[in-house]
């Protein structure tokens, strides 16, 4: 059935409709591969948003089924598995036939090999692709966005370099068509100056886009006006990550193709590890463990570390409910990264909102747990921050799989200001709460408590620096010194949106 509806789209807004999800589970279901990443376009009807993402038809089926397995039990991981498994038995077919894998790693790969995301920035590149099609190191550009692929054949001379420089884009228009709509193909034009902007549209335009199937082949020649004409094959390759393509020797086998993508997993590792670190916009979430009890004297080690596993592999899972990437996790804390998407660029601050707030009463039951296990009287609550920026964003390599990792001030100051919430309260930066969307920020109730003692009371829609909260001692004493002056405000209730309809 899923194959006969493939040419059949959906909209997000009306998947969600028909299914009951909301955007976080439906986003989870991507991250978790369960279902395909939405092709984004303009929506079919006027009027409403300019952009919005389409799914396969079968995807409805899909969901259902998956909703039927949890409500039968099964946990998301067992859900995975069980999809993952449907076409084992082609798949180990496939693998008994080029059993050879070829290229044990990534540098073997000699001819030019690209790691492109949804909207065609590149993730990863090895030094045959910079010389074949740029002259230069891509690496080196800093932010994701000047690394796009299409606006640096552009930029880059691929115009200027070769004779068939329109076959070349066509072939990959084909492919970026699956990801991309004409106005932000224009926007990527408009970005370089020498763009003939018309030629490409029409180009665009006139190109088909060629079916979504995991693994595409196109004849690509190149025709430099310095140099020998060459004849290549364009390999695509889809990932949850992104698409690779590889750009092969024509006389080269298929066999030898498949032996190397058939090592998936080891393939996808080797390219994150080399992933090109770039400025990113996000939102970070940083929650610090608060205890009556210093724990580790009052826990033998066991239990100690017990709790703490508890703590992160609960936040992580809701961290992924609500589309955030679990970074590194801080001594008796965690750490979550949320990414802004293509059709809904905003809504990741507020899905960070919505993320706290579910896991503090996720610590709720956890407290409750302990408290009837120990049979103590000791409280666990989870003091969390909220806070964003634009930051170097990369992975790091571990011996299970590969961290994200935020270097600069933001992360520094969404950990402090951890540290200064108190009794399980969440606290966000002014930036997060007027860089969200109107819309949104109606379903936050946010403000400062004032007063002292019993006659403390909420200032509601108001912020506060740091320091006015706390007396100079105190900074100096908790090291929060760094955020002193930062403008924070408390998050009282967030709404759902069923709740701001009626």
């Amino acid at each position: 059935m899923e194959k006969n509806l493939d040419s059949k789209t959906i909209s997000s807004k009306e998947v969600m409709a028909k299914t009951g999800i909301s955007r976080a589970t439906l986003n989870n279901y991507i991250s978790l591969n369960l279902i395909p990443s939405p092709s984004v376009r303009k929506p079919e009807e006027p009027g409403g948003p300019t952009k919005i993402g389409y799914f396969p038809l079968w995807v409805l089926e899909r969901i259902e089924r998956i909703q039927e397995m949890k409500a039968s039990g099964m946990r998301m991981a067992e859900i995975g598995f069980h999809f993952t498994d449907e076409g084992g038995a082609a798949k180990e077919s496939l693998a008994e036939a080029v059993r050879d894998f070829r290229y044990q790693s990534i540098e073997r790969i000699v001819f030019p090999a690209v790691l492109v995301n949804s909207r065609w920035e590149i993730i990863w590149i090895n030094q045959s692709g910079e010389k074949v099609f740029f002259q230069e190191s891509v690496c080196e550009i800093p932010t994701a966005a000047n690394r796009n692929m299409l606006r640096l054949f552009l930029e880059k001379g691929l115009v200027g370099r070769f004779k068939n420089w329109k076959e070349i884009l066509t072939s990959h228009f084909r492919l970026a068509k699956r990801d991309l709509t004409e106005d932000q193909i224009e926007q990527i034009c408009r970005q370089v100056e020498t763009c003939p902007l018309e030629e490409l549209k029409e180009l665009w335009r006139g190109t088909e886009a060629l079916e979504d199937r995991p693994l595409t082949q196109q004849e690509l020649t190149l025709s430099p006006y310095k140099g020998k004409k060459t004849k290549h094959t364009l390999f695509s390759s889809d990932f949850r990550e992104g698409t690779l393509l590889l750009y092969t020797p024509v006389n080269m086998q298929l066999d030898q193709i498949l032996n190397l993508l058939m090592g998936r997993e080891k393939l996808v590792k080797a390219v994150l590890s080399r992933r090109i670190p770039s400025l990113t916009s996000l939102c970070i979430l940083a929650g610090k463990l608060e205890s009556s009890l210093h724990l580790r004297t009052a826990l033998p080690p066991h239990e100690y570390f017990d709790l703490i596993n508890q703590i992160i592999l609960t936040s992580h899972q809701c961290f992924k409910d609500y589309g955030g990437t679990p970074g590194r996790s801080i001594q008796e804390g965690v750490v979550c990264f949320f990414l802004s998407a293509p059709d809904s660029p905003r809504e990741y601050l507020h899905s960070a909102i919505q993320c706290a707030e579910a896991l503090k009463q996720i610590i709720v039951t956890l407290d409750t747990r302990w408290k009837y296990k120990k049979v103590w009287k000791n409280t666990l609550q989870v003091n969390m921050a909220i806070h964003c920026g634009e930051e170097w964003l990369g992975t790091v390599p571990s011996s299970l799989a590969f961290d994200f990792t935020v270097m600069g001030e933001s992360l520094i100051e969404a950990v402090k200001l951890s540290e200064f919430a108190e009794g399980g309260s969440i606290w966000a930066s002014k930036k997060v709460i007027e860089n969200m969307s109107p819309r949104d920020r109606q379903r936050v109730e946010f403000g400062v408590r004032l007063g002292n003692g019993q006659e403390r009371f909420i200032s509601p829609g108001i912020y506060s620096q740091v320091k006015e909260l706390v007396s100079g001692d105190e900074l100096q004493q908790r090291g929060l010194r760094e955020i002193s002056n930062l403008a924070v405000t408390e998050i009282i209730n967030v709404h759902p949106p069923e709740e701001q309809e009626q």
